[in-house]
């Protein structure tokens, strides 16, 4: 009741609605002297101009993935989670930078971890969880396509639906192994 400021954070502020964005504007275009507003969003595109030119920005970069194998290894280890190194870099590249969604695959892992108390998991019972294909199926499809061998390449294609690839998914590990073979081809072997 008497501190110096009272701070109102708005997550999502690009989900006002156009009645709540021109009532914020009245108290921005005025404020009280004690009065501050945070505003957080990640659609800085969907916030009316008048609004942006009565703020400060500050844009937030997305985490790399070191920083984001080494804090999710760090949660893991708290947690007694028993997952393997593959597992965790591939949390912390489907994350795409993101430390809350990191933390939030990292924990439907963990929850989803064998009964067993001496196993650990696993990459590829992280793809499944995900929903993302087995690279080696994906680059066998891409041989028979290359080879010429249709009727072989949809066979792969039909078993990694059958397994529950996501589309989305799907697509992006496809244009990952593209650029992949392009690297190969342009620049000689990849270091990992």
């Amino acid at each position: 009741t008497s501190p110096k400021f009272k701070i109102f954070i708005i997550d999502e502020v690009h989900m006002l609605s156009k009645q709540a964005f021109n009532g914020l504007q009245k108290t921005l275009e005025e404020p009280p002297p004690s009065l501050k507003f945070i505003l957080a969003t990640t659609e800085v595109r969907k916030i009316p101009v008048t609004i942006l030119s009565r703020c400060q920005r500050f844009d937030l970069k997305r985490v790399s993935v070191e920083k984001l194998n080494k804090h999710i290894k760090i949660i893991s280890e708290k947690e007694n989670g028993k997952i393997s190194e593959d597992a965790i870099r591939l949390i912390s590249r489907t994350s795409e930078g993101s430390v809350r969604d990191a933390i939030s695959l990292l924990d439907r892992a963990l929850i989803s971890q064998p009964v067993d108390n001496n196993a650990y998991i696993q990459e590829k019972d992280v793809r499944e969880m995900l929903g993302l294909a087995d690279r080696s199926k994906i680059i066998l499809m891409f041989k028979e396509i290359l080879s010429g061998h249709e009727k072989e390449a949809i066979k792969y294609l039909k078993d990694l639906i059958t397994d529950g690839i996501d589309a989305k998914n799907f697509l992006n590990d496809v244009l990952e192994i593209l650029y992949f073979f392009s690297r190969r081809i342009n620049l000689g072997p990849i270091e990992k």
